[in-house]
This record gives C-alpha cells, sequence and structure tokens, in this order.
C-alpha cells in the first residue's frame, strides 16, 4: 500500500500539468465551410495575372488577336571583330607615293622623248632609261595598290584606291569601323546582310567580300563589312561582338506584331490571354527582329491570344503606375 501513495502522487500531479497547459493554450475551433483558404493566384513569368472586364479592356485600349503561325530564314550566329586599320594606312600611304613617283617617271620619260625627238640634249639612252624607270615605277605602284586586296581580301580592294582612303579617313575619324565576320555554317556572298552586336545596339551591315586568310583557331572563312554611324564609335580594334545571319533555311514559328511588345528590364514582354479572359504577362526568349515584327521560333502556339495594342496600359496597370514600360 505504501508503494502505491508515490504512484498516486505523480499521477495526480501529472494531471494538474495537463489541465494547465490546455487553459493557457489559444482556443482552437473547428473549421467553419466558409472559411476554406483562398486560392493561390496564377503568376505569369512576369507577374501577377490581370483581369479586366470588357468596359476596363475598351478604356485601356487594349485589343486581342490570335497570332498564327508563320516561318522565317533560320539563323546562324558568329561574332564580327574589329580590325585595325593601321596597316591598311600605311599601304594607303604606300599607294599614293607610288602613285606620285609613278606619275613623275612617266613626265620625264615624255619629256626627255620629246626633246630627242627633236635632236636637242636628250640622247636615245636617257629616254630609254627613263622609260624603263617609269614602268618599275608603275609596277610597284599597281603592286602597292594590289596589297590591299592580298592582305585584306578582295572585298576591300574592289573598293578602290579612292574608297580605301576615305575608309581610312573615316575610321580615323570614329565615323566608321572595318569588321571581320566569322559564322561557321553559312556562306556569306558580297551584299548578304548581317546583323552585329545585340539588343538595342544592334546594327545591320553589307558584305563587302571574303576576307584574306581564314580564321586560325576556328579554320573558317571570314567576310568584310564596314560598320558606319554611331555603331561604329564604340567599335574598338580587337573588340568581338556577336554576329548573325540568315541561313537559307526555312525555320516555323510566331510572328508576334512589334505593337503587342514591350520593353522592360532588358527583356521582351507581351500579354497573353487566358481562356478566363485574364492576362500573363510572358517573356519572349530567342526572338528576332523581322520586317513583319518579331520572329519567335519557340515558347509559342499557333492560336495564342494576345494583346496586340495597349500592351503599355496593361503593364502600368500590373505595376500601379502610369508608365512602367516602352512599347515597341
Amino acid at each position: 500500500m505504501k508503494r502505491l501513495i508515490p504512484l498516486a502522487w505523480t499521477a495526480f500531479g501529472a494531471a494538474l500539468c495537463a489541465i494547465a497547459f490546455y487553459a493557457l493554450s489559444p482556443t482552437r475551433t473547428a473549421p467553419d465551410a466558409d472559411d476554406k483558404p483562398a486560392a493561390p493566384a496564377a503568376v505569369a513569368s512576369g507577374g501577377d495575372t490581370l483581369k479586366l472586364d470588357a468596359s476596363a479592356l475598351a478604356r485601356t485600349g487594349v485589343r486581342v488577336a490570335a497570332l498564327s503561325a508563320s516561318q522565317a530564314s533560320e539563323q546562324r550566329t558568329g561574332f564580327a571583330r574589329a580590325l585595325d586599320v593601321g596597316a591598311l594606312a600605311a599601304i594607303d600611304a604606300e599607294a599614293k607615293a607610288a602613285d606620285a613617283t609613278a606619275a613623275a617617271s612617266r613626265a620625264e620619260a615624255a619629256r626627255l622623248a620629246t626633246l630627242a625627238s627633236q635632236d636637242q640634249s636628250a640622247s636615245q639612252r636617257s629616254v630609254e632609261a627613263a622609260r624603263a624607270q617609269a614602268q618599275s615605277d608603275n609596277a610597284r605602284a599597281q603592286l602597292a595598290a594590289r596589297r590591299v586586296g592580298l592582305e585584306f581580301g578582295p572585298g576591300l580592294g574592289r573598293l578602290g584606291r579612292g574608297g580605301v582612303s576615305a575608309l581610312v579617313g573615316d575610321v580615323a575619324a570614329g565615323r566608321a569601323a572595318l569588321v571581320r565576320i566569322d559564322i561557321a555554317g553559312v556562306t556569306l556572298q558580297p551584299g548578304n546582310a548581317v546583323r552585329i552586336g545585340e539588343g538595342d545596339n544592334t546594327s545591320s551591315v553589307r558584305v563587302l567580300g571574303p576576307a584574306a586568310s581564314a580564321d586560325i583557331k576556328l579554320q573558317s572563312a571570314g567576310v568584310l563589312a564596314i560598320v558606319r554611324g554611331s555603331a561604329a564609335q564604340g567599335l574598338l580594334a580587337g573588340r568581338v561582338l556577336p554576329a548573325s545571319a540568315d541561313s537559307g533555311a526555312a525555320q516555323t514559328g510566331i510572328i508576334v506584331p512589334r505593337d503587342a511588345i514591350i520593353r522592360y528590364q532588358g527583356a521582351l514582354w507581351i500579354y497573353v490571354q487566358r481562356p478566363d479572359q485574364a492576362f500573363d504577362r510572358v517573356e519572349l526568349t530567342d526572338a528576332r527582329a523581322i520586317a513583319d515584327g518579331w520572329f519567335v521560333p519557340s515558347g509559342l502556339a499557333p492560336g495564342t491570344r494576345v494583346a496586340i495594342t495597349g500592351a503599355g496600359s496593361l503593364m502600368a496597370i500590373e505595376r500601379g503606375s502610369e508608365t512602367s514600360g516602352e512599347e515597341e
């Protein structure tokens, strides 16, 4: 009996502790059927879903249309490297000096020939020597002119002496830059368009012709082009920029109208309408500019409904400000 007394006191103490813990804990009630947690709102890749009624859409000028499949030429990428034109300037100066020397030699040979024909102080021997010197100087002038094509490429050589001199002057003034373009898997012909740069700093150039030598590392046949205008100011010798050109093969994708695109945080976005009429902001990846808008090779399916006008208004509503993005 004495052994049971300590056990009874232990059980009594445990019961008191349990009662105190229950009394101090917050009151818990069964959840009501109307108090179910709200389902989380669907979030697009760019932000919260927007849902506007028909009148709100009309006020904001939003117009929706379905996108259709289209084809565009497949793109191949490579790089463009700005060339040092110091050697080209030296060749140009040498060619000008050789032209001047050859002109003087031809004039001297003609003068001596005139004197010899009049039986004056010029001998036939001196006339022949002057003619030989003139031919030699002409050969040097021709070699100096051909060095442009031999050392830089036939495309640049076709500019002619005047064109090369003008190019050297433009590069020295920062108005132009000479670049070598290497894109594997694409045969670029004179006149083909190539895009250089990325983002808002993209410029289009025309191929002059093949470069004089292949790239040592890539073993690719490069071409030459001239970048002019503001895009040339940052192209210092040795700088490398991404380049892309059409491969000629067709690629299937979606063309997004320019008015449907907004620029935000360095990316391109569109507003896609869901079946419940709400809008999700979706980022475009691998999109490239074409004549009819922006070509998107993947990520969008034919029939996708997007806001082709009023995308800036949707961005302003989403961001809670008057202007939050730049329409394309």
